[in-house]
């Protein structure tokens, strides 16, 4: 069902309608709390449309539900987490701190990834491609405001394009590991059937089982690094990063032989 006229109409009308946003944000929003209330309002309005089905079906079937799946209790895919990343990257007021830099920059490259295949190689669509139902169109809608607000970490100027971006993206990758890891050996104690959090225990796609998250993490990891040096070939080489890092290594070795001596 992947790529139906439907299918087509919603991703054409979602690119251009995030695209139009982004584009009219850059332009006319210049102060800052105006620029953290539009992040705030992606990340909370992603939030909302992913637990939307939830409440839709309880007040519409006199109040019992049979939507509640385990992805809404426990993150157990890339998109479960990003959708919370981009929600408390939104919410922290130091704004110049590195831990909101981190999240930041993890949320901008990850986030876009997974929220663009969230839309276009989305699973559930691909067996029912129904966007009369809520269950599907809220998901797909939680990916267009996921996108957005991964976004505009960009267009509202809360990160910059760099190589030091692959550190973020690195932390934030093995941070997805981690979290997978505890949730399937979770699943496991607790004798409840697999969930394959994080795709670690077998590839999403059947006919391509060599297909690893840790393959494509590290092939990202590799593709990244290669495109933002590239990129940084335009600056001044005093900017790049291996001046960059040439500084910072030089500064932590004056700081350890001065304590010496």
């Amino acid at each position: 069902m992947l790529f139906n006229l439907q299918h087509i109409l919603f991703i054409s009308i979602a690119t251009v309608t995030i695209t139009v946003l982004l584009i009219l944000a850059a332009k006319f929003v210049k102060k800052q709390e105006t620029k953290n209330l539009i992040l705030k309002a992606a990340a909370i309005a992603t939030v909302a449309l992913y637990y939307s089905n939830i409440w839709v079906e309880f007040f519409g079937n006199a109040g019992s539900t049979s939507g509640l799946a385990n992805y809404h209790l426990i993150p157990v895919y890339p998109c479960n987490i990003m959708l919370w990343m981009l929600f408390i990257t939104s919410m922290i007021k130091n704004k110049s701190s590195k831990f909101f830099t981190v999240l930041a920059e993890f949320c901008f490259w990850a986030g876009i990834i997974c929220g663009t295949f969230g839309i276009v190689l989305n699973e559930n669509y691909r067996v029912t491609g129904d966007l009369t139902n809520w269950a599907l169109l809220q998901e797909l809608l939680n990916h267009c405001t996921m996108i957005f607000g991964c976004f505009y970490l960009l267009v509202g100027k809360y990160i910059k394009i760099r190589v030091f971006n692959v550190v973020s993206v690195t932390l934030g990758l093995l941070f997805f590991i981690l979290e997978g890891s505890f949730v399937n050996a979770l699943f496991a104690k607790c004798g409840l059937p697999e969930v394959n959090a994080m795709y670690l225990l077998h590839s999403p796609y059947p006919d391509l089982p060599w297909l690893s998250p840790m393959l494509l993490g590290a092939s990202a990891i590799l593709v990244l690094f290669g495109c933002l040096a590239l990129y940084e070939l335009r600056l001044p080489k005093e900017e790049r990063w291996y001046s960059q890092l040439k500084h910072f290594t030089e500064k932590i070795f004056n700081k350890h032989k001065g304590q010496r001596l």
